[in-house]
């Protein structure tokens, strides 16, 4: 093994937020116990300690996300990257990511994501009317101001960071708004991920909800835009598309969920807990605890090999989907979207459309190459 993967939810589904799609508040409602709350400092330890056992050289990639996971503290982060440097020695290298709110990140932690060399990743849905409509503390303040502040203290102490836009009902009708919105801001790398429906319920219907044929339209409108865009010289990188864009070169997506099956992610709650994907933190997946087991005994679990081999299972209709060659039938839990409409895939859709000119951008990126 060269590489590992693990993903840290060190204060479980706490959050500052109260964010009406909030995929994992729905997950967290369907366990037992809905929050484990803060990560002790021992099972932070063990959870390095594990992960080197399972990882003696090479490139580990740990990853923290929630709920909000500043809420375990910018302590519990400070004694994490002391202790993991000083175990891991020469041999491996460790890679740092945080999926976050922007709440709480001030100077203080701006400056600490930046010394460290996290990846940060910032939760921003877009204009300001976008963003406080779903994004809400609680008492129904809106969020936007504070993670705009949040941009500035990251871009000021040379952090890296990318948007994380989750698309809404109202804002897939308006790509190029939201393309002016990351251009105004130099937004320079933006991941859009459609907005999904309860596991337990996958055609509930709010106000943000998205339809299959509102997420094919805008996936084909602001691909236009963004390829357009990209020939005159004003690119931004959209983790999607650049993942087609490396499909096209014939090479493999980094993407989890577009080569249509599912691979661990090792997803630790806040009490070791393992589970193989994030959208499926529930209690018949818990594969075990790194506190009493390594990831060799967890990857060989019962729940890790059912959830893998449920998640190989296609669809029907993927079967003869000319698409499937390209997508595999996509990621498992997007499936509860893409296919709510009998005889429309948005995927299908935006491939048919868009393929040629995919192809076309990878000509063009690679003659520059």
């Amino acid at each position: 093994m060269h590489s590992l993967s693990i993903l840290i939810k060190p204060a479980s589904s706490l959050c500052n937020l109260r964010c009406e799609y909030c995929f994992y508040a729905n997950v967290s409602d369907l366990r037992q116990v809905r929050s484990y709350g803060i990560m002790p400092q021992a099972t932070a330890h063990t959870v390095i300690d594990r992960a080197l056992e399972a990882l003696p050289s090479g490139d580990l990639h740990i990853a923290f996300q929630g709920g909000e996971p500043t809420l375990s503290g910018l302590p519990f982060f400070r004694d994490f990257v002391t202790y993991a440097e000083r175990c891991a020695g020469e041999k491996v290298r460790i890679h740092y990511s945080i999926q976050t709110n922007g709440m709480v990140i001030d100077e203080e932690w701006a400056q600490f994501l930046a010394e460290h060399h996290f990846l940060v990743g910032l939760s921003l849905d877009g204009e300001e009317f976008w963003q406080n409509e779903c994004r809400k503390a609680p008492g129904g303040v809106g969020s936007y101001a504070r993670v705009m502040e949040a941009t500035a203290h990251l871009r000021s102490a040379g952090a890296e960071f990318n948007i994380l836009t989750v698309l809404t009902a109202r804002s897939a009708t308006h790509p190029r708004a939201l393309w002016n919105f990351y251009k105004k801001n130099r937004f320079a790398f933006v991941q859009i991920v459609p907005c999904l429906a309860p596991l337990e319920d996958p055609r509930e219907s709010q106000f943000y909800t998205l339809t299959p044929q509102a997420y094919g339209t805008f996936l084909k409108q602001f691909f236009a835009i963004w390829a357009k865009e990209l020939y005159a010289g004003n690119y931004i990188s959209v983790r999607l598309f650049d993942n087609f864009v490396r499909m096209a070169m014939g090479e493999r997506p980094e993407q989890c969920g577009l080569t249509g099956t599912c691979s661990p992610q090792f997803v630790i709650e806040a009490d070791g807990g393992v589970y193989p994907c994030d959208f499926y933190v529930l209690d018949e997946y818990r594969c075990g605890s790194v506190c009493e087991l390594s990831f060799s005994e967890i990857y060989r679990s019962e729940a890790m090999r059912r959830f893998l081999t449920e998640g190989s299972r296609l669809m029907p209709q993927c079967r003869s989907c000319p698409a499937f060659r390209i997508c595999g039938g996509g990621c498992r839990r997007y499936r509860s979207l893409y296919f709510l409409e009998r005889g429309y895939c948005p995927h299908r859709d935006f491939w048919e459309s868009c393929w040629g000119e995919i192809c076309k951008v990878a000509q063009f990126v690679r003659s520059r190459q």
